[in-house]
Parts: C-alpha cells; sequence; structure tokens
C-alpha cells in the first residue's frame, strides 16, 4: 500500500506499455465499460491513421491511476481506453494464433495475462468492474471457437460490440495484403499501440489527490469520473452494507436521470452537501462527503438523504411533479418562473426550503426568490461571490434544524438574506439601464411588465398564454438594413438589446415588420393589444434618449412586477 503523502508521479508512456507494465484493477464499483459503436470506431481510425501516415506518436490523453502496490493500479480514469486497447490486442492475437503462434503468444503473456506469485495463478493484466469484469476475462482469454456467454447487461452488449469493431479492424488492415504479410503488418499496429499511442500516466498517492488533480485535465470521461470517485469512496466505506449502499446510489441515480443536464450528479451533490453543511465549491465534493461518510452506518444514512434529497431535487426542476400535489397552486407557477430564470445559486435553498418547510410556507418563499431572482439578475449580481456564500448559509440554516438559529419560516429567510438582495432604489437603478440578451427572459420581463401596468394580480408568474403567438419586438432592429440612420453603429449595438427598446407584439403582426422604418412600425404598434407597445406609437421620433426614456418609465413598473 502507498502512502497518502507519496510524491504524485508522471510518466510518458503507450498505452499497451501500461497493460505490459502493471496489472490493473478498475474498483470494484467503478462505472461500467461504455464506449458505443462511435467512440470505439473514432479510436481505431484514429490509429490507422497514425499508422497509415507513419506520425509515429498519438496523444490519447492522462491515464489516472493510484497504486495498491509495486505491480498493480487501480485505475481511476482511462478504463474505456485501457479496456478497448486491450480487446484490440486480443484480436490481433487470436487472427495470428495459427500463422504467428510466437507473436500471438508474446501479446498474451506481455499484455493480456500476468503470473500472480502470491497466488499461484495466471491472471487477467487489467481488471473490470464488479458487473463486467467476468464477461470481459472469459471474452479476452477465450480461444477460436470456444462458446462464449450471452450479454447480461448493456455493458456486455457494448464489449461485445467493441470486440466484434476490433476484429473487422483486424481483417481490413490484412485485406489488401499477401497472407506472408499479416504478421508484419498486425506487428507494427503492436509496435504503435505499445510505443506510438502514447498517454500521461498519472500516479496520485490517495483518492483525495486524485479528484484535485481532475480540476487541471481536461480528458475524456473526466466529469463522470468526478462522480465515481465519490461513489467508490462511499461504497468502500459501507462495509457490510453495502448492497444497502449500492442500493440506495442507484435510487438516486435514477431519479436524477430524468434531468437533462450535464454531470448533474456531481452538480446535485453540490448542492445537497451546501444545503446540508454550508458552501463549497465543485473541487469540495470529495472531501465534504470524506468527512460525512465514515464508516458503515453513517454512509449508509447519509446515502439514505441523498436518497430522499434527490427527488425533491428532481420536483424542483418539474412544476408537474407529484411532490407539488399537496402544495397552493400558486408553487407550481413559481418553479415554472425559476426555472426561466435558471439561477443556480439558488438551487440549494429552492432544495431545503422544499425540503423542510411546510407547503404554505415554501411556496411562499418559491414566490420570493422569483422577485429576488430578477432583481439580481437586472443587477448582475448572481454570480457574485458574497451572494452565492450568503444564500448558501440561509440555505443551510433552512435545512439543519438542529442549529441554534434555524430558519423555519419564510419572513426569517427575507431577514437573513436582506442584506444581499437589491432595494428598490439600487433596483430601479440598474433597471433603466438594462441590457437584455436572452429572448426567454425578455419577454418574460415585458410580459410582466405589462401585468403590472394594467394591475393584474401576481405579474411575476409567467403568464398563461402561447409563447408561440407572442414575439419579442425589437423597435430599432438588430439589423437596420438603411432605415435607421439616426443610430451610428456603435449607438444601435448599445442600444438595441436595453429594455427600453423591446417590445411584445402578436406573431402576426410581427412577421412583416423586421428592419422596417419607425413610420411604418408605429402603424402596428397604435394596434396592438399590449398596453406598453401602444405607448410606443405615441413618439414623433426613436432614439436613445427615447429608449432611455422609456426605460426610466418602465422601471416603475418593475417594482410593481416584483416587489419586495
Amino acid at each position: 500500500m502507498t502512502s497518502g503523502n507519496a510524491p504524485i508521479a508522471f510518466q510518458q508512456i503507450g498505452i499497451a506499455g501500461i497493460l505490459k507494465g502493471y496489472r490493473l484493477a478498475v474498483p470494484a464499483n467503478q462505472r461500467d465499460y461504455s464506449w458505443t459503436e462511435r467512440e470505439v470506431t473514432t479510436l481505431l481510425q484514429d490509429f490507422a491513421k497514425a499508422i497509415s501516415d507513419d506520425e509515429g506518436e498519438y496523444f490519447l490523453g492522462t491515464i489516472v491511476t493510484i497504486p495498491k502496490s509495486p505491480e498493480l493500479l487501480e485505475v481511476v480514469d482511462g478504463q474505456q481506453r485501457l479496456a478497448t486497447v486491450a480487446i484490440l490486442l486480443s484480436e490481433i492475437r487470436n487472427y495470428l494464433g495459427q500463422s504467428e503462434p510466437l507473436i500471438s503468444q508474446s501479446i498474451d503473456n506481455q499484455f493480456l495475462t500476468d503470473i500472480d506469485r502470491d497466488r499461484r495463478e495466471k491472471v487477467a493484466k487489467l481488471q473490470l468492474n464488479l458487473d463486467d469484469n467476468e464477461f470481459f476475462r472469459t471474452h479476452i482469454s477465450a480461444k477460436k471457437g470456444q462458446t462464449l456467454p450471452e450479454p447480461a447487461r448493456a455493458s456486455h452488449e457494448l464489449i461485445c460490440d467493441a470486440f466484434q469493431k476490433a476484429q473487422s479492424q483486424v481483417k481490413k488492415v490484412v485485406s489488401a495484403l499477401s497472407p506472408k504479410d499479416h504478421g508484419d503488418a498486425l506487428n507494427k499496429w503492436i509496435r504503435f499501440v505499445e510505443h506510438g499511442a502514447q498517454v500521461i500516466l498519472l500516479k496520485v498517492p490517495s483518492e483525495v489527490n486524485a479528484y484535485k488533480m481532475f480540476e487541471t485535465l481536461n480528458d475524456r470521461g473526466l466529469k463522470t469520473s468526478q462522480a465515481d470517485l465519490v461513489k467508490n469512496y462511499v461504497f468502500g466505506q459501507s462495509g457490510n452494507r453495502l448492497s444497502e449502499a449500492q442500493q440506495k446510489w442507484a435510487l438516486m441515480r435514477g431519479a436524477l436521470e430524468s434531468l437533462d443536464e450535464e454531470d448533474i450528479t456531481v452538480t446535485f451533490l453540490r448542492h445537497a452537501l451546501i444545503a446540508i453543511r454550508g458552501f463549497l465549491r465543485t473541487d469540495g465534493v470529495y472531501e465534504a462527503v470524506q468527512a460525512i461518510a465514515k464508516k458503515p452506518q453513517a454512509t449508509v444514512q447519509f446515502l439514505t438523504e441523498l436518497e430522499a434529497l434527490a427527488t425533491v431535487y428532481v420536483a424542483i426542476f418539474n412544476p408537474e411533479h407529484e411532490k407539488w400535489n399537496a402544495y397552493p397552486d400558486s408553487m407550481r407557477r413559481s418553479i415554472q418562473t425559476l426555472n426561466l430564470l435558471n439561477i443556480k445559486p439558488f438551487r440549494p435553498l429552492m432544495l431545503a426550503a422544499a425540503h423542510r418547510f411546510s407547503p404554505k410556507e415554501a411556496s411562499t418563499v418559491f414566490q420570493m426568490l422569483i422577485s429576488w431572482g430578477v432583481r439580481l439578475l437586472i443587477a448582475s449580481s448572481t454570480r457574485s461571490g458574497s451572494v452565492e456564500e450568503s444564500i448558501a448559509a440561509a440555505a443551510t440554516k433552512v435545512f439543519d434544524v438542529d442549529q441554534k438559529a434555524p430558519i423555519t419560516q419564510a419572513v426569517q429567510l427575507k431577514k437573513e438574506l436582506n442584506g444581499i438582495i437589491p432595494g428598490d432604489e439600487q433596483f430601479r437603478q440598474a433597471f433603466e439601464v438594462a441590457n437584455v440578451s436572452k429572448r426567454s427572459l425578455a419577454r418574460y420581463y415585458l410580459r410582466s411588465l405589462e401585468r403590472a401596468a394594467k394591475g393584474e394580480t401576481n405579474p411575476w408568474f409567467i403568464p398563461n398564454d402561447d409563447k408561440e403567438e407572442i414575439n419579442l419586438e425589437h423597435v430599432l432592429p438588430e439589423k437596420p438594413e438603411g432605415n435607421w440612420n439616426q443610430f451610428d453603429d456603435d449607438t444601435a449595438a448599445a442600444y438595441v438589446k436595453r429594455l427600453g427598446n423591446l417590445a411584445l407584439l402578436l406573431a402576426k403582426s410581427n412577421s412583416d415588420l423586421k428592419s422596417a422604418n419607425f413610420t411604418t412600425k408605429k402603424a402596428v404598434y397604435k394596434d396592438s393589444p399590449y398596453e406598453l407597445t401602444r405607448q410606443i406609437a405615441t413618439q414623433a421620433d426613436w432614439t436613445k434618449e427615447r429608449i432611455s426614456e422609456r426605460q426610466k418609465g418602465l422601471s416603475k413598473f418593475a417594482l410593481k412586477a416584483w416587489p419586495l
């Protein structure tokens, strides 16, 4: 066993050189083999091109490992590439078995199998995870004509596909050659994967070091490996309760898979951990898990909590989720609006409030978050470190009901965050000069302002009308096409996305305007069903001063649309 204080070691080496020099073990609960036909084909085609062009070297990225002994490396990142190269070598071995027995035997002895002297047995050079290893081992070691087990999992199907692709590639390499040249041609491939297809072999002394290295590596499989590392750790800590831990992790992941968001597992873990124990960045997730999940009891308890929180987390993205059946109707509309705003620092707080507060209190909080969110977006404060940390601290106070001063009501939360939410004067000033690039947000802002101008209730919700029927109109168009000589290029660029230059029009009215001049547009605006659009038609001309004046007028309605 290596020391946790051992130095991190780098080595530039051919990928098959790693198979030759070490025994490799994918952690038992690491992810399955997942390369599809596309990834396998791409790798083989890249190899073929590099060999054909006599490039000599081809870089395959970084392989991250943890030394478990001088001979054994645990593979943290690189399973897919190593397994696929091993599959390729096994197919070359099989093809040359009769015609070139010495080459075939050397592949088997040097790259695919080894002798474990302690166990006094022949073992595979590469061991995959618990679900894939026996299937993979059987296929790697199979002799020609041997009956093989049928795939029992999706990953087994992918392994079979990889073998078929490798077999086809081997046949393609030799297809135009005389049989006497097959050994030389395939030997060139063996030499290439041993020496030319290079990687950086990274040996780190512990899981923590491995996780921190992900911050500086830019490699295939990176983000998935972060989640795998956490999974491997909690499984390792679960001891004799491993089956419970595996089930709870699977249920958590199953819930999260309904969210179409990249790297959702790590994102959820970070947001859940913020609610549980306070602000942290993504690179602190692994150490935060280590601090909580110690020994089987604490680990299973932690995974039980994650399983429950995953269901709530999914619900805050889905206004139709069954969780909201017992909540006021406004809750679903709040979630719909908050999803449009998509303020990620709010998610831990939304998660905590939905998990801990009563339906009535949670509904009140989610409505408040809409106004707070718009104010922060307009003031460009959503990515401020102090804002994110303050929201995270509030989320923890909501979640941790056992601390000295927990937050159990919406009014307490409002008081807690009073210092970071822009007040009326700050919001009004920011609104007067705001640009909005995202069309869906601009349309939402204008619909809420329109409702506030008409004195309608709850103007902050997304209205129940068909957005396909309503177009976002730029009075000064994005492409003036010579009809707006009162604006030079710089002024047009500065003002075209100002809220004062934006209006709502029915789609049928907007379709013919495009870059028409202001006189033509006014004739359409005056018949609009939207009051704020009709007001534009009262202007004699349209200049940067008119845009600023209109935006100042809209700021008064903004205070009504998104009140504190």
